[in-house]
């Protein structure tokens, strides 16, 4: 009777230290494979989230973010991307060598994630811990646009409503060119009282200058149908006007600024909120990550000491 041989079964978790040259410490294949489970959970629970009305809150796509930062959205959102990187955690540490193995290979899992989310947002898009990041990236520069804007905005409108008072005032004056003499001298004279009124009324110069005061007085006199006294008047009631203007745009600006000012203001609060968020989101997320790992790793190795035990089982 031949008697009965075993095969020895040797265990690649307990090889020799020249054996485990031919494992790789790492297992990028199983780390690409979780990295990518995570980012595809992820899509699956915000397509949820968009079902059921939660996707109040979206930091990838919104022009301004912090505008809709709030609690409970970001426990929402913050909630799937965990669940999501636990998945891709165990994924990888599933098919690792060992418990530390496992918990490594959550942490590269989580490092990826993040770094292909941030190659994702330079276009528009981005998931996982991207919401974050464009919330912090955008935040600041809302209010700064903010204020920005609206203090060139009314520049703009000053400038352009001061241009239309003064074409006014000029437009006024022709009317009382007087068209007698020689041929052209209707001319001369609007461009004469032209060149005085705006040089009375440049940005650049005083408007108390009684030089200017008295040099369109001079032109309105001597090329127009007008008295001194009544020359004088007419350029005392443009001298009022466009102070009363100048007045109004000042305290425009000076409201507009205010308004800028607390845009930037509570655009400085959310971005800082947002900031502890994401902190805390990112170390949460790495921890539930690589403890999702070693999970793996310790179902996968308990799993192949079942498959190594019945094989021997079978083989005695």
């Amino acid at each position: 009777m031949i008697p009965e041989t075993t095969v020895p079964v040797v265990s690649p978790y307990t090889a020799s230290a020249c054996d485990r040259k031919l494992f790789p410490k790492l297992c990028w294949g199983a780390i690409l494979g979780g990295t990518v489970a995570a980012i595809g959970i992820h899509i699956l629970l915000t397509a949820l989230g968009v079902g059921g009305g939660l996707a109040t809150f979206s930091p990838t796509t919104d022009t301004d973010p912090t505008s809709h930062f709030s609690t409970g959205a970001a426990v929402i959102w913050s909630v799937c991307a965990l669940i999501a990187l636990a998945f891709g955690g165990l994924i990888a540490g599933r098919f690792s060598h060992s418990l530390h193995g496992g918990f490594v290979h959550g942490v590269l899992v989580w490092s990826l994630t993040l770094i292909i989310t941030l190659l994702l947002l330079s276009t528009g898009t981005g998931m996982i811990l991207g919401g974050a990041m464009k919330v912090l990236g955008q935040g600041l520069g809302i209010g700064v646009q903010a204020a920005a804007s609206g203090t060139g905005d009314l520049v703009k409108e000053g400038v352009q409503r001061s241009k239309d008072q003064v074409s006014s005032f000029i437009d006024e004056a022709s009317q009382s060119v007087s068209t007698n003499g020689a041929p052209g001298a209707s001319i001369r004279s609007k461009r004469d009282i032209g060149f005085a009124v705006t040089k009375l009324f440049a940005p650049e110069n005083d408007i108390t200058s009684q030089d200017n005061r008295q040099a369109v007085i001079k032109a309105l006199s001597a090329n127009g149908q007008m008295s001194e006294a009544d020359a004088t008047k007419t350029v005392d009631e443009w001298i009022a006007a466009y102070k009363d203007l100048k007045a109004e745009l000042d305290h425009a600006k000076t409201v507009a600024e205010q308004k800028a000012k607390e845009i930037a203001d509570q655009a400085a609060k959310n971005v800082s909120c947002a900031a502890i968020w994401a902190f805390f989101a990112l170390l949460v997320g790495l921890l539930v990550t690589a403890c999702a790992g070693r999970c793996g790793a310790h179902y996968g190795l308990k799993h192949n000491e079942r498959l190594l035990s019945a094989d021997k089982r079978t083989t005695v």
